[in-house]
């Protein structure tokens, strides 16, 4: 593989880890927004006691789970990512070593 054809996967990757970094800045924010609906519908429950008012504490927490986990898979994604970038760096390196 040539030197020219591992920088451009070089910076496809770092496309990626830019785009990742976007999507993880607002899913972050979306997760803020459910906790703070969950806080208040778990309160409402507690207070109210209501079978609708647990049922809603149940959904929100549950929606706090789902961002939870799309950032933990964002985060897996960006750990890839770095690590193939990695992989491609040390081969420019030996391109470089090489000439």
């Amino acid at each position: 593989m040539g030197s020219r054809r591992v920088s451009r996967q070089v910076f496809a990757v770092n496309d990626r880890l830019k785009h990742l970094e976007q999507e993880e800045a607002r899913v972050s924010a979306e997760l803020d927004y459910h906790r703070h609906l969950a806080d208040d519908a778990v309160r409402d429950a507690a207070v109210i006691g209501s079978s609708m008012h647990q049922d809603e504490a149940e959904r929100a927490l549950a929606d706090v789970d789902r961002f939870e986990r799309a950032l933990d898979e964002i985060d897996y994604r960006r750990q890839v990512l770095v690590a193939k970038r990695d992989r491609l760096l040390d081969r420019m390196s030996s391109f470089e070593d090489y000439f």
